[in-house]
């Protein structure tokens, strides 16, 4: 075994205790550890057993807190680790996106830990954010958006998951004054990789952040946040794929469209969103309709307009928090030129500023 963290949630001890409902009781053995994913607020590592589970395999994801200080403070800051644990503790079943089943799940409040024990999507390719998503793959990933946003969408039921984060002016304030301190950071950072056309978007966004805010649609339906490429496992499947969603660090409860508008801005280059994300925003908007909820297009579709900004806020506020790391930068000036394009190409401001 590679000794590759020294955190007890990768250790054969814990885990034979962690799996005992899956493993006849027998004492496990780690064969190799090997860290997976690009995650800056966590870490993942491929776990392969020596012995077999009662599952008829013999691997799993084991998810446990970055080893990186900046990431440890950013992560009690968002409180990624508890809103992770508390969706599949809690959560998980009362909506039907597809995610890993979760095997083990433990949290600990005071110290901000936690084990996040998960079945390995054994084949399944990740999303690369930087290259980008056939159309295949986003419609793919469009259809578990619905299953996400479905069945709880305006629904009284948000209120009894008192961890689960909310949209509000309250919320939307402190998000603000965060998005206020930490952009001059980012316009320094990122002025040779972003253009100076979309730095002074963001600063004419950040002088407006509270109309932005204001003009948000009052439904809300559990949304995951950080809906992108790197976060979806892809498994072909005839002309679709099978797809799996991971990293529920940030979810909340938000408009439904603000997964679509993030997805969809950081999802392609330019020229192919503007081909086709009219035709994505339909298959959305119809997905909803055929769960009885009733949005036409045209809301939909100014909603879409609006919400694709929460993937320029997402770039600034999390290149700042968390670990900088060159794939990383590269993503964050990528999601941040991609969204603000999309923003000057939809004509955002003009539903806000």
């Amino acid at each position: 075994m590679s000794a590759v963290t020294s955190h007890e949630g990768i250790s054969a001890e814990y885990l034979t205790k962690a799996l005992v409902n899956i493993s006849g009781g027998a004492s496990l053995t780690i064969k190799t550890s090997t860290p997976i994913g690009t995650g800056q607020m966590a870490e993942s590592y491929r776990i392969v057993f020596n012995e077999e589970l009662a599952t008829g395999v013999s691997s799993v994801v084991v998810k446990v807190p970055s080893q990186n200080e900046n990431s440890r403070n950013a992560s009690r800051a968002t409180r990624c680790y508890e809103l992770e644990t508390s969706f599949y503790a809690n959560l998980r079943e009362h909506v039907d996106v597809a995610a890993p089943a979760c095997l083990h799940v433990r949290y600990d409040a005071v110290a901000d830990d936690f084990v996040l024990v998960l079945e390995d999507i054994v084949g399944a390719a990740q999303g690369d954010q930087i290259s980008g998503a056939t159309v295949e793959q986003a419609e793919s990933a469009i259809d578990q958006l619905i299953s996400l946003h479905t069945p709880l969408w305006g629904s009284k039921k948000l209120d009894q998951f008192a961890w689960l984060p909310k949209h509000s002016a309250t919320n939307a304030a402190s998000t603000s004054q965060l998005l206020q301190a930490m952009f001059p950071s980012f316009a320094q950072r990122f002025a040779g990789s972003v253009s100076q056309e979309i730095i002074a978007l963001g600063e004419r966004l950040v002088a407006n952040i509270d109309r932005y805010y204001a003009a948000f649609p009052e439904v809300l339906t559990v949304a995951h946040r950080d809906f992108r490429l790197d976060n979806l496992l892809f498994t072909k499947n005839g002309d679709f794929f099978d797809v799996k969603v991971v990293d529920w660090q940030t979810v909340g409860a938000m408009p439904g469209a603000s997964d679509l508008g993030y997805f969809i801005g950081a999802s392609f280059g330019v020229d192919d969103r503007r081909n086709n994300e009219q035709s994505l925003v339909r298959r959305y908007c119809a997905g909803l309709q055929a769960h009885n909820i009733g949005n036409d297009y045209s809301d939909i579709w100014r909603q879409y307009r609006l919400l694709g900004t929460s993937g320029y806020i997402m770039a600034i506020v999390a290149s700042v928090l968390v670990k900088q790391t060159a794939r990383g930068d590269a993503m964050f000036a990528v999601m941040a030129n991609r969204h603000g394009q999309q923003m000057l190409d939809l004509e955002t401001e003009k539903l806000f500023a």
